[in-house]
């Protein structure tokens, strides 16, 4: 199989610039305060921790949700390449759950590490650490 190679000149348009400088912008300005203060850092993993899929509602009031910051933060880590991203594979159904890397290809093969947990959540949450450890070692942040 044969893959496709980019033709053409190497501009600012085929590099995709103008997103990837305003999506570095927003990093910068709305996710690394949090993420470079230890106490407000700790406080999103706790909130992720206790609620990895958002919180249930209860009869008669609005569904609890995930605090600005934290839903902030959990949209831009679900927002990168596909190639090396962590996912969930089910291995035992409602009993066991792996992180998987995908490969970042239609039709290639999900590594699957050896990390396993016990519930969906727990696996939502080492996700979640995954990817914010890979977003903070971007910054050069120490996690």
């Amino acid at each position: 199989m044969a893959t496709r190679r980019k033709t053409g000149p190497d501009t600012a348009l085929a590099r995709d610039y103008g997103y990837t400088t305003v999506d570095d912008y927003d990093i910068r300005t709305y996710i690394l305060p949090a993420l470079r203060d230890p106490v407000r850092r700790a406080e999103l993993i706790a909130e992720h921790r206790a609620h990895p899929r958002g919180a249930a509602s209860q009869p008669g009031s609005p569904p609890p949700n995930h605090s600005p910051d934290l839903k902030r933060l959990i949209d831009r880590l679900r927002v990168v390449p596909q190639a090396g991203k962590h996912t969930i594979v089910e291995t035992i159904p409602w009993q066991e759950y792996a992180i998987g890397i995908l490969p970042g290809r239609r039709g290639g093969v999900v590594k699957i590490t050896r990390e396993r947990h016990a519930t969906r959540e727990d696996a939502e949450h080492a996700i979640f650490l995954h990817r914010l450890r890979a977003l903070m070692d971007r910054y050069g942040l120490a996690y």
